[in-house]
């Protein structure tokens, strides 16, 4: 026979499981351990970690390990990888972040959106008092339709292309890198914005002090209209729209399924 507390107990787990569920966490089961669910209750309010990603040459898979996970490596095992971003997982939201701004071949570190006067087709408009601007899960698609749809065009500005979404989808963080970069969605980069000083001081310890963002505005993938562009004050996290004749930074980000759990192989 259970005891009351024990009762008391499985129904309080039934109830977060059942919550995680519904927040669209459908891997938590009544199987996972109470230490994980406390995890993904803070995961669905704030910041739950970041963790490194890395890419394994050997084989093109990709890693995360903690902090923690990765000073414990030994220097021979740590040269098996190459290190990609920061994996950020918080507010219900995971994708890993490029390491580093773009820089183009001139050395640019500013870049046009182009595309003044083309109302991308498939790419909702958020323009003045739209709603669900911050709830875009991820900029993937609205870049793709930037890159493919600006090839070859000519804006009425003169601008070729779609510079900022092109320079976004061909990144590379290193030699072995298989991950398809785009620019981040505007709640993606008020993400970023929220927990910046965690992200520097991450980016201090194991990233060498590289890669911390500038008090600049950064392009988002995510459209007010045919002639403006969402983006974010790094300084603050203030989200505005600009005119996509005008130039912005850019830090590409990438989607991380964590399948891969961190691993010393």
């Amino acid at each position: 026979m259970y005891s009351k507390d024990a009762i008391l107990l499985r129904l309080n787990k039934e109830t977060q499981v059942r919550a995680l569920n519904e927040q669209g966490f459908s891997e938590v089961t009544m199987d996972t351990p109470l230490m994980e669910i406390a995890e993904y209750i803070k995961w669905t309010g704030g910041l739950r970690d970041l963790r490194i990603a890395c890419v394994k040459p050997a084989d093109g898979t990709v890693y995360y390990f903690s902090g923690e996970e990765w000073s414990a490596l030994s220097a021979n095992a740590k040269s098996n990888y190459e290190k990609i971003g920061v994996c950020i997982r918080a507010r219900k939201r995971m994708f890993i972040i490029a390491p580093e701004d773009c820089v183009s071949e001139t050395g640019g570190t500013t870049f046009k959106f182009g595309l003044r006067g083309t109302d991308l087709k498939g790419v909702k408009n958020y323009g003045a008092n739209s709603s669900g601007l911050y709830d875009i899960t991820t900029g993937l698609e609205d870049t793709k339709a930037a890159v493919e749809q600006g090839a070859g065009l000519t804006d009425s500005e003169g601008t070729v292309g779609a510079p900022a979404a092109e320079a976004a989808w061909s990144y590379k963080a290193s030699a072995h890198d298989t991950n398809q970069w785009f620019l981040p969605s505007v709640a993606e980069l008020r993400l970023i914005a929220e927990y910046k000083t965690e992200i520097h001081a991450f980016l201090d310890k194991y990233f060498a002090g590289s890669g911390k963002f500038q008090n600049n505005w950064y392009w988002s993938s995510t459209e007010y209209d045919s002639a403006g562009q969402w983006y974010v004050y790094m300084s603050n996290g203030h989200s505005s729209s600009g005119g996509r004749n005008g130039t912005s930074r850019v830090r590409p980000v990438s989607l991380s399924s964590f399948r891969v759990v961190s691993s010393a192989d």
